[in-house]
């Protein structure tokens, strides 16, 4: 086994690649922890994909219910943004190390044309 791929990649582009987007699905599925309350300290709000502000909805006999709903929805609509630029961040990363890579991958296997010896091989 060369350790590259059929069309003359390097592996590292490709786990690089893989790597991020393990990690951009991990933080786009994490439970968003909010806590504006004593009963729902550290609860899920959702994720940064889907919303759900039903410990908030059923707070029994709370004074300013639409307030404290209205507040849920501000920390966990934030927590969700943050998360979503994080997983961009994560994203231009991922591309940069990527590219970065293969162009580095592409240098040698070239020099290495030029000096008139075989293109470098992987272990």
């Amino acid at each position: 086994m060369t350790g590259e791929s059929p069309r003359g990649l390097g592996l590292g582009p490709f786990l690089v690649a893989l790597l991020g987007a393990v990690v951009i699905a991990f933080l786009l599925l994490m439970p968003v922890r909010i806590g504006p309350g004593d009963h729902e300290k550290n609860t899920s709000c959702g994720n940064a994909l889907v919303m759900d502000l039903s410990h908030w909805r059923d707070v029994p006999d709370y004074p300013d219910r639409a307030y404290y709903l209205d507040m849920a929805n501000r920390s966990c609509s934030d927590g969700r943004a943050d998360r979503a630029w994080q997983a961009a961040a994560v994203l231009v990363v991922t591309l940069i190390g990527a590219v970065g890579l293969q162009a580095r991958h592409a240098a040698r296997r070239e020099q290495s044309v030029r000096s008139g010896g075989e293109p470098p091989r992987h272990a």
